[in-house]
């Protein structure tokens, strides 16, 4: 959990629930831009559409609670995700693919905290223009 409340100060994230929420978007749509991306879908022997992150968490006592949306959670529970596991494929990723695009449910315009992020990124990364991922989907099945 550290890791995620570096991320929540580091990217001023409001708590470290937005930076789980921010994880497990990112995550499910790395899975299904992977998905899309292939011409010959073969299931592989993890399962179709599960991230390669699953089953390499050790024992590990989570005592935070923290915020998701009924879709994050459906998709967790789809792809049997653990947090854990969400949480260490990010960091293995670049930071700023987790935490510096915007990806929200709904348009940009509608979506509470999108412009304080919009700026927070551009800031950070001396961006002019943010790459948004607006209306996801990340309940959808993949087709498989």
């Amino acid at each position: 959990w550290e890791w995620l409340e570096d991320m929540a100060t580091k990217h001023k994230l409001p708590s470290i629930s937005k930076a789980m929420r921010c994880c497990i978007n990112c995550v499910a749509l790395e899975i299904d831009d992977a998905n899309a991306k292939q011409q010959h879908h073969q299931p592989s022997e993890k399962g179709c559409c599960q991230s390669s992150t699953n089953n390499m968490h050790e024992d590990v006592d989570v005592t935070k609670l923290v915020g998701l949306s009924r879709e994050q959670v459906i998709w967790m529970e789809s792809k049997q995700n653990d947090a854990v596991s969400v949480v260490r494929h990010c960091m293995e990723m670049e930071e700023f693919d987790v935490f510096g695009i915007i990806r929200c449910k709904t348009s940009i315009a509608k979506c509470e905290g999108a412009h304080d992020a919009v700026r927070n990124i551009s800031e950070k990364y001396g961006k002019e223009e943010v790459e948004v991922k607006e209306n996801i989907d990340i309940t959808k099945d993949c087709g498989c």
